[in-house]
């Protein structure tokens, strides 16, 4: 254990003077420092157990725990002491609010869109420090380099079209205000990150010329289609330009170049972020990095709770009744024993490791919290981790949310769902969350499940109605297969009758001769005695017969 401020126990001289004083009888108790009417308020109840000398023994051991407080006992975490510097960077962003930016050729409007997409970046260049600047035709800050996120992110959601009366879009007057603001720093690249629909009508040689001069890296984010759509008045009208003619606002990537000629990277979005983490990494990689110094004592496990809460308990003995103090306090020891009075330390650490991007430990340090807010930090963990079935588990184990939280947790219950390609669910989940309020990231999500849902429908009727057609198609073959052997069929019967009918026609003899065959056998020995001419012959003696007037042949 070390104190950050030690230099706060000198004030401990403060209990030697009241001890001495006591001793000198120049001062008795409470009773020379309040008026009687406040200690009167301040009392409960007098009792036989309270006298002013165990009042002064309250009040002294009270004022020591106060200064113990003042000097910030901590116990350092050794690993995080050693950790004293870590590589960040700056990065301007200059985002476009003008009225084109109200378009809805992307979902729900470009505006919204774009903060979404920037709120993506965010999440992937947290060591970053962050300068937004908000432009139409002038240009304003919205928040100084800083890596409070979350305090940039609700800046952001207040701003709409409206945040600024000029008209137009000067992406020029945006660059110049970053150079303003880069002058805090000694950064000699200035990495600007231009979000906006295009550069329609503006200046593109004084934008390149400012760039090149004043060593600006510039990153684009395009939004927007270049088919473009029309724009409400706000009246139930189109806006119209000076002939009369109906406005079509398209994305325009004029500034494309520019961005490649400063070293930069473009990337043009219609409605779908897959490519975002790409754009994140391409700021990183091109910029300047510098070391930050950390707070040396970051992690270390802070202990003047402690004696700051003695210290109030024994006020509170030293103005009433020992008992009364002495039951509250074992009450309120015995009643947050179970509900993890000193869950504090698991939980600084759990959010600390999850700023940190370790999922796995914040995991751990939230599982032993146990609480329903710990539980939701677990599930987010285990959702970084993919571990989607996991998470949803946790937070489905949820029952005490109300309000905000309740959608939150209804939103990430959407969002395992759908990382689970369990549309239907997702969208369940989606739509619950909407019944407690109109939140635009939920209904942006919801929208987007249902199209994939009607893609999905469609792809399935496309691949039934090709499968009906390869069905019928084989059938159809097997059909003329069938109707094929058929007719060869009656071609062999044909055949076979026609070679009845000629076996029938032959003579008795013809149909003995050909019934009867040689066997192989017996062919080859006559092939082999003819081939060698190896015959016996024996004479013959020709007789008649008696009786007959016929020569006949005798052995």
């Amino acid at each position: 254990m070390i104190l950050v401020y030690p230099e706060a126990l000198f004030l401990l001289g403060l209990v030697l003077l009241m001890i001495f004083f006591k001793k000198s009888k120049k001062v008795v108790l409470l009773e020379n420092v309040f008026s009687k009417e406040i200690l009167e308020k301040l009392e409960v109840k007098r009792s036989k157990y309270t006298n002013k000398n165990i009042k002064f023994i309250f009040s002294l051991l009270a004022l020591i725990f106060m200064i113990l407080a003042l000097s910030r006992p901590i116990i350092l975490d050794e690993l995080k002491a050693n950790e004293i510097n870590y590589q960040s960077f700056d990065i301007a962003v200059i985002l476009d609010i003008s009225k084109s930016m109200e378009a809805k050729d992307v979902f729900p409007d470009r505006l919204s869109f774009a903060k979404k997409s920037l709120d993506k970046i965010m999440e992937h260049i947290r060591e970053a420090n962050i300068a937004v600047i908000a432009f139409a035709n002038d240009a304003f800050l919205v928040s100084p380099f800083s890596n409070d996120f979350e305090s940039v992110k609700f800046l952001l959601s207040n701003l709409n079209a409206n945040s600024l009366s000029s008209k137009g879009s000067q992406i020029i007057s945006a660059l110049k205000a970053t150079t303003k603001i880069y002058k805090s720093t000694n950064d000699k690249k200035k990495i600007v990150l231009l979000i906006s629909d295009g550069a329609d009508g503006q200046d593109m040689e004084a934008i390149s010329k400012y760039v090149k001069e004043n060593d600006v890296v510039l990153h684009v984010l395009s939004i927007g289609t270049k088919k473009g759509i029309t724009l409400n008045d706000g009246n139930g009208g189109y806006i119209k330009d000076k002939n009369g003619n109906i406005v079509i606002s398209k994305r325009d990537d004029k500034v494309l170049d520019i961005a490649k000629n400063s070293g930069g990277a473009y990337l043009s979005l219609n409605g779908d972020m897959s490519k975002i983490n790409w754009l994140a990494n391409q700021i990183t990689s091109t910029a300047q990095k510098k070391y930050v110094k950390k707070d040396k004592f970051e992690g270390a496990k802070e202990l003047f709770y402690y004696p700051l809460a003695i210290s109030l308990f024994l006020v509170f003995f030293a103005l009433n009744s020992p008992r009364i103090p002495f039951l509250i306090f074992l009450i309120f020891i015995n009643t947050n024993a179970e509900a993890g009075l000193f869950d504090f330390w698991d939980n600084y650490k759990a959010n600390e490791s999850y700023r940190a991007k370790e999922y796995k430990q914040a995991g751990e340090y939230f599982d032993k919290i146990g609480k329903d807010e710990a539980i939701y930090n677990k599930a987010n963990s285990l959702y970084k981790q993919k571990k989607y079935k996991e998470a949803l588990k946790n937070y489905e184990s949820i029952d005490s949310f109300k309000g905000d939280k309740e959608l939150k947790r209804l939103y990430d219950i959407g969002n395992s769902y759908a990382k689970l390609k369990k549309i239907d669910e997702a969208i369940k989940s989606y739509e619950n969350a909407l019944k407690i309020k109109n939140d635009e990231d939920t209904k942006y999500n919801l929208e987007i499940l249902k199209k994939q849902k009607k893609k999905q429908k469609q792809k399935n009727k496309n691949n039934d109605k090709k499968k009906q057609e390869n069905k019928n198609n084989k059938k159809d073959k097997e059909n003329k297969k069938d109707t094929k052997k058929d007719s060869k069929n009656k071609q062999d019967n044909k055949k076979n009758e026609k070679n009845e009918k000629n076996e029938k026609q032959k003579s008795p003899q013809q149909s003995q001769r050909q019934k009867k065959k040689i066997s192989e056998a017996e062919a080859k020995k006559w092939e082999k005695k003819m081939k060698n001419k190896d015959f016996t012959t024996r004479p013959v003696k020709l007789q008649k017969s008696k009786g007959s007037n016929k020569n006949e042949i005798s052995w």
